[in-house]
C-alpha cells in the first residue's frame, strides 16, 4: 500500500483524509492514490508560498496554482475562478475578484489581503493565495500520487448573534448594531439560512460563522471556550501595545471578516477596553472557528456585573477630579487632577447613557457589553490611539466606519480619567478663590 501522512514542520497541523478511491487502490501498486488534505490557514503562508513547492508538479507552488486555475481546478465557495473573458467572482454576496473597466483585475479578500489593477494572470493567483491566508479556515487540497490536482476554499465571515430564531424552514438572526461598512457584504440579519444548512444549533448570544457557496447560505455555531482574559499594556517609545492572553496563552485572532461583529465582541478590542477600564483576569467566552484561533469574545450574563463595577469606578472619578473654570488649571490646587467643564459634562453624559442600558431589563448581554465598551473608551481612552477614538461618541476623533456624518470632538480619543491624570492644578495653597 502506498500511503503517507505529511508531518514536515511546514505542514504541522494539517489533517489528511483518505478518499474511498485511495483505500480501494491499496490492492494494486499501480493505481493512483487520491487524498483530500485539509490545511489550516495560518495568516502568514498562502498556498503559493515556497513551503508548498513540493506539493506541485514542477516544484513551484505559484506556477502550480496558476496551472490549476487555468485548468478550472480552483473553486472559491464552490465557484470556479472566472477566465480572463469573465468579469467577477463574488464572495458571500460581496466583491471578491472583479475586472475593472480598463481590463485590469482587483480583489478584496480581507482588509489585510487585497490587490488592485493587476493583469489577470497576477490577480487570480494573488486572489487565490490570499483566500488561503485567512487564518480561521481550513482549505482543501486534492492530491493524486502526492501532487495537488485541485484546490477548494470556503471563505467565511463572523458575527455575534444577538438573537437567533429557528423557524419551520429557515433560521434568522439579529446583530446589535449595523456593522462597520468595511465591505459591501449583506448584514446576516437580512439572510434566511435554510435549516438544513445550519450546524451546531446556534443560540442567541453565540458567535456564528456564515458563508455562501453554490448551494446557498450556511450558518455554523463557533466553538465556545471558557477562558480568563488578561492584558498587559506596554508603552515603547510612545507607542502603546497590548499583550493579550486567554488562559495564560497568547491569543491568536482570526483573519476572517468581522464587519457585523461590533468592537466589544471582536477578538482584540475587548482586551484594550479592559486596559482602559483597569480590568484584568476577566472571565469570558472565547469563540473559535478552528482550534486555537479566536473569532470573538463575549462576557455573557456577567456583562451586567462588569458594567456595574465600571459605573461605580466612573462615578468615583467624577468626585475625585476637579473642574477648572479657567480651563487652565490655575484655579485648581497644585497636583490635583482637573478637567474642563465640557469634559466633566460629556463624561457625565457617558455615565448616564451606560446607566440607562444597565437599568433596562430587556437589554441583552451584547448590548450591555456595548455600553461597557463605550464607557471604557470615555473613561480611559488614550490620546491618538485608533481604537480609543474610533466610534467614540464622547471623545472621538472621527466616524471612520462611515456609518454617519463625520465628527470630531477635538479630544482625539482622550478619556476623562486619562485627561485628568495629565492635567494637574498649579494654584498654590491659599491662592484658590472660594
Amino acid at each position: 500500500m502506498r500511503f503517507q501522512l505529511f508531518s514536515k514542520g511546514w505542514l504541522m497541523g494539517v489533517m489528511t483524509l483518505v478518499t474511498a478511491a485511495s483505500l480501494e487502490a491499496c490492492g494494486g501498486s499501480d493505481a493512483p492514490i487520491e487524498e483530500n488534505v485539509k490545511v489550516a490557514a495560518d495568516g502568514v503562508k498562502g498556498i503559493t508560498d515556497s513551503a508548498f513547492d513540493p506539493l506541485f508538479s514542477g516544484g513551484n507552488a505559484a506556477k502550480g496554482v496558476a496551472d490549476l486555475i487555468a485548468n478550472g481546478q480552483v473553486k472559491i465557495n464552490g465557484t470556479q475562478i472566472p477566465p480572463a473573458t469573465g468579469n467577477k467572482l463574488d464572495i458571500n454576496d460581496g466583491r471578491g475578484l472583479w475586472k475593472n473597466p480598463d481590463g485590469t483585475w482587483s480583489w478584496d479578500v480581507h482588509v489585510l489581503f487585497k490587490g488592485a489593477n493587476k493583469p489577470y494572470e497576477d490577480a487570480v493567483v494573488g486572489f487565490v493565495n490570499h483566500t488561503t491566508m485567512l487564518r480561521g479556515i481550513e482549505y482543501t487540497l486534492k492530491k493524486v500520487d502526492g501532487k495537488v490536482t485541485a484546490l477548494s476554499v470556503d471563505v467565511m465571515d463572523v458575527a455575534l448573534a444577538d438573537t437567533i430564531t429557528k423557524g419551520a424552514s429557515f433560521t434568522t438572526l439579529t446583530t446589535v448594531e449595523k456593522g462597520d461598512n468595511s465591505t459591501d457584504k449583506p448584514n446576516p440579519s437580512s439572510i434566511n439560512f435554510p435549516n438544513a444548512s445550519v450546524e451546531g444549533a446556534p443560540q442567541s448570544q453565540d458567535a456564528v460563522i456564515y458563508w455562501k457557496d453554490a448551494s446557498g447560505w450556511h450558518l455554523k455555531r463557533a466553538t465556545p471556550i471558557p477562558s480568563v482574559a488578561t492584558v498587559t499594556e506596554s508603552n515603547i517609545n510612545g507607542a502603546l501595545s497590548y499583550t493579550r492572553k486567554l488562559n495564560g496563552v497568547d491569543m491568536t485572532d482570526s483573519r476572517l471578516t468581522l464587519q457585523y461583529s461590533e468592537p466589544w465582541n471582536r477578538p482584540s478590542q475587548p482586551f484594550q477596553a479592559m486596559a482602559w477600564m483597569g480590568e484584568n483576569s476577566v472571565n469570558v467566552q472565547a469563540w473559535q472557528s478552528t482550534p486555537g484561533v479566536t473569532v470573538a469574545l463575549s462576557r455573557g450574563t456577567s456583562a451586567r456585573a462588569s458594567l456595574t463595577s465600571a459605573l461605580l469606578k466612573s462615578r468615583e472619578a467624577l468626585t475625585k477630579v476637579q473642574v477648572s473654570a479657567t480651563g487652565t488649571g490655575s484655579d485648581v490646587a497644585s497636583g490635583q487632577p482637573w478637567v474642563t467643564t465640557h469634559y466633566r459634562d460629556t463624561f457625565s453624559r457617558a455615565v448616564a447613557d451606560a446607566q440607562a442600558i444597565l437599568d433596562n431589563p430587556a437589554a441583552s448581554p451584547a448590548q450591555v457589553e456595548g455600553a461597557l465598551y463605550r464607557l471604557a473608551q470615555a473613561y480611559g481612552g488614550r490620546t491618538g490611539d485608533r481604537n480609543s477614538w474610533l466610534e467614540n461618541r464622547y471623545f472621538g476623533k472621527g466616524d471612520d466606519y462611515k456609518r454617519g456624518a463625520p465628527f470630531d470632538t477635538g479630544y482625539n480619543g482622550t478619556g476623562f480619567w486619562t485627561y485628568a491624570q495629565n492635567h494637574l492644578g498649579t494654584a498654590v495653597a491659599g491662592a484658590i478663590a472660594r
